[in-house]
Formats: structure tokens, sequence, C-alpha cells
């Protein structure tokens, strides 16, 4: 799994690429510690370009979820491939989370928020 970062203001967008699985367990978690560290408190995940989630995955994401609330942060979904969303559904996990058909939609949510 790859993760591409870019910011707008003081949202940053993690792009995710590839498989959210065991293989890479760890180091979406480390990222979002990072961000942390240095003050970031605003965090959009872009899922559309995740191919598969597993269980492990899943757990990726909620503790990247607890991190940023640990912190008074924010942490938002957008671009849901069907898997994902359907695993968070069933899993009731989708309740956590603030979800987001686009990248855009989300950055604007957290920009307001942020105001």
């Amino acid at each position: 799994m790859e993760i591409q970062e870019h910011s707008t203001g003081t949202v940053i967008v993690f792009a995710l690429q590839g498989r959210l699985t065991l293989e890479p367990f760890g180091r979406l978690r480390d990222r979002v510690r990072n961000l942390v560290e240095q003050g970031g408190r605003h965090l959009v995940l872009d899922l559309s370009g995740v191919s598969y989630v597993d269980s492990i995955g899943v757990a990726e994401l909620v503790r990247s979820q607890v991190i940023m609330s640990n912190q008074d942060g924010q942490l938002v979904l957008a671009e849901l491939p069907t898997q994902i969303s359907r695993l968070l559904q069933v899993t009731k996990l989708d309740q956590i989370f603030a979800r987001f058909g686009t990248a855009a939609q989300a950055i604007e949510h957290v920009a307001q928020t942020d105001a």
C-alpha cells in the first residue's frame, strides 16, 4: 500500500493506493501518528485507490481514527469503494466514521468545522 500526501490549508489528505491488509499493517497508523506529532489535526483518507481491505485493514482505519480523536483531531473518509463501505456497515463501524462521496466534499466539511 502506498500513501500519497498533500495538503489544502490545514487539511491533510492521505490518498491510499493498493491493498489495506496485513502486509502493510502499521504503515497508516505510523503516518497518522507522525502527522499528529507535527501538529496536524485534520485528516481526510481518500480510499478511492484501495483495491481490497480485510479485517486488519479495517483495524488500521479504526486505530487511525482513535489516534486523531485522542488528540482532538478529525479524521474523515472519502471515496469509499463499495467493498469498504459494505464492510463498515456490516461491522457497524460506519457509525464512527464521517464519510463523503468525494475528497473535495470531505475537505470542505473538515475545513468548515476548523473555522
